[in-house]
């Protein structure tokens, strides 16, 4: 059987940073790893933010239930179950993604952890280097035939190592690597993939 590994964010639904900050006022979470690649560097800057706002998570995972996934989504990853396993691979963080994987189905999700103390988020850790990557050089390790779709920068490491890949990406993206096969819309990548 084959496997498909997705990005979330961008990809499936709302750049879930982008969508705290819009909620409250905070426009350092608006940048993601398409205008800051390195992941270290992009969470530094929204934990210096977190700092600075006094946001409760118990707040904050009352807001994160108002989060949908994109329209067509989880039709999107319900129509090929009959032919791919789907495994949801993120740099989000389960504290903020499990309310929008249930949306989407419940498919496996993949991603980092994020440390909360006394109601406040303090820090974050990551589930290893180059999570991405390998989550696809795992699956590859045990014969799956694996593909991969996102949307940025950092799901370049794991479109490189898949048996094929696919981005809803910007156009400097597409344009970066003109290689990657692109797509604008569910119905378009769906038929492809179950031809």
């Amino acid at each position: 059987m084959k496997i498909l590994c997705t990005d979330l964010e961008g990809t499936l639904a709302p750049e879930i940073w982008q969508e705290i900050g819009r909620h409250y006022n905070i426009p350092e979470l608006n940048a993601t790893t398409r205008e800051i690649p390195e992941f270290e560097d992009l969470m530094n800057m929204r934990m210096e933010a977190l700092k600075h706002n006094t946001i409760k998570y118990s707040d904050l995972k009352e807001f994160l239930k108002t989060i949908e996934p994109y329209e067509g989504a989880k039709e999107f990853l319900s129509s090929l179950t009959d032919k791919y396993q789907v495994v949801i691979v993120s740099d989000t963080f389960y504290e903020l993604a499990l309310p929008l994987i249930k949306k989407l189905g419940d498919f496996p999700i993949l991603c980092h952890h994020l440390h909360i103390e006394d109601d406040y988020i303090k820090s974050y850790s990551k589930r290893q280097d180059e999570p991405k990557r390998n989550v696809v050089k795992g699956f590859r390790s045990m014969n799956f035939e694996c593909f991969c779709m996102g949307d940025s920068y950092n799901d370049i490491q794991m479109i490189d190592e898949s048996d094929g890949a696919f981005i809803f990406a910007p156009e400097e993206i597409k344009n970066s690597r003109p290689d990657i096969m692109s797509f604008d819309n569910y119905l378009d990548l769906k038929n492809y993939l179950m031809k």
